[in-house]
């Protein structure tokens, strides 16, 4: 039998590997979070703005951390409307980070209450102010105001009509001029057509244009149809020497403070005039 020798130092240094590997880091050192907050404007309509608040916390150590409650509170221009806590926090690993979303919406009642401060700044003002009550230190407070410039519904207006419905060709043409200090980009158009109280498909959008301010822009719509609604058409407009005709539905415009979604509703009343 042949005696292998194994120098000391080589055998004992798996164990010595392996026991630096399961050393612990160290002890926990207790170190409140991190925490900053950031308040956007999402989705503007007639009949509200939606805010999106977020409060980004990250815990600096390498234990779990607890928070118990977010409390907060918005403010319209120095006026409280909301106040609400967010108490669904499950604790957060070591080092991890956790953004917490909070809705705020200012209806068009909390705007007509407070008119005069909307029209003195000539935009709408909202603060929002947050507690973070992290488990085994002291609340940490944050304030952050968003400021929107006040919004004006842009002006659409007909702008006539072409095509032949039986060719299955038919086009809205709509004018639209925006009012506002800032650009609005069109990024969809959900719209149907009533002709003399008759209600046919959604006109879908062609092109979709960017108006800056203070200047108007085409908006075509063309309705997809089939031969049979063609027919419908044709007979409409033989039984009706004049029609009433409306366009209704909603135009969704990108811009610098959200998406603004504006409500369409355009009527013509007028003789038959269509290309062939």
């Amino acid at each position: 039998m042949k005696l292998i020798l194994v120098p000391w130092s080589a055998a004992v240094l798996p164990i010595g590997l392996a026991a630096c590997a399961s050393a612990p880091e160290g002890p926990v050192i207790p170190t409140p979070p991190y925490v900053e907050i950031q308040l956007d404007s999402k989705v503007i309509t007639p009949e509200a703005i939606q805010f999106v608040g977020r409060v980004v916390i990250e815990n600096q150590m390498r234990g779990p951390l607890q928070i118990e409650k977010i409390d907060y509170t918005a403010e319209l221009h120095d006026k409280p409307f909301l106040s609400e806590s967010f108490v669904e926090l499950r604790p957060m690993s070591s080092r991890g980070t956790r953004t917490v979303t909070l809705p705020i919406r200012v209806s068009m009642k909390d705007l007509r209450d407070q008119l005069e401060d909307v029209l003195a700044e000539e935009s709408v003002r909202v603060s929002m102010h947050t507690t973070v009550f992290p488990v085994g230190f002291g609340p940490i407070a944050l304030s952050v105001t968003k400021v929107v410039p006040a919004l004006r519904i842009p002006e659409v207006s007909f702008d006539g009509a072409t095509g032949n419905p039986l060719d299955g060709e038919f086009w809205v043409r709509l004018r639209v001029r925006n009012p506002n200090s800032f650009p609005l980009t069109f990024g969809s158009v959900e719209s149907f057509v009533t002709l003399n109280g008759k209600r046919y498909d959604l006109l879908q959008s062609e092109c979709f244009d960017r108006i800056a301010p203070g200047e108007s822009g085409p908006l075509v719509l063309a309705m997809h149809q089939t031969r049979g609604k063609g027919l419908s058409i044709l007979i409409n407009l033989a039984t009706h020497r004049s029609f009433d005709f409306v366009v209704g539905g909603s135009i969704q415009c990108q811009t610098p403070h959200g998406l603004f979604v504006v409500p369409l509703e355009v009527s013509s009343s007028s003789p038959v005039a269509m290309s062939q």
